[in-house]
């Protein structure tokens, strides 16, 4: 007796969409990380008053928007080498870009306040 092969039923089967989320985490981590930032910035822009609250709250900025960077260029490499199944190159370079921005800005804004030259 021979036994029975399932009718209708694949010979291979392709990688699994469900192994990797379709954004990938990172991406999405950094991306709302440099909002945040980003919105923090202005927030601190428009009511500072200069002090030692404004710089802290400065090297907190600083701070985050290094781990949104890292963040961000972490899920660049890992979309490439999971290049079907994950997305988010978008949103992972958007975060970037935004990171990198604040924290030029907050270094300045942490710079000058430290000096006192505001």
């Amino acid at each position: 007796m021979k036994p029975e092969e399932p009718r209708g039923a694949p010979l291979e089967e392709g990688p699994n969409p469900r192994l990797f989320p379709r954004i990938n985490q990172l991406a999405r981590i950094s991306f709302f990380i440099a909002i945040g930032d980003i919105l923090g910035g202005i927030y601190i822009g428009s009511t500072a008053d200069y002090d030692e609250r404004t710089a802290v709250f400065c090297l907190c900025l600083v701070l985050t928007s290094a781990l949104g960077a890292f963040c961000g260029h972490c899920a660049c490499k890992q979309i490439r080498e999971r290049r079907p199944h994950q997305k988010g190159t978008g949103m992972a370079v958007t975060g970037i870009i935004g990171c990198y921005g604040c924290l030029c800005v907050s270094l300045m804004v942490f710079s000058a306040l430290t000096q006192g030259t505001v």
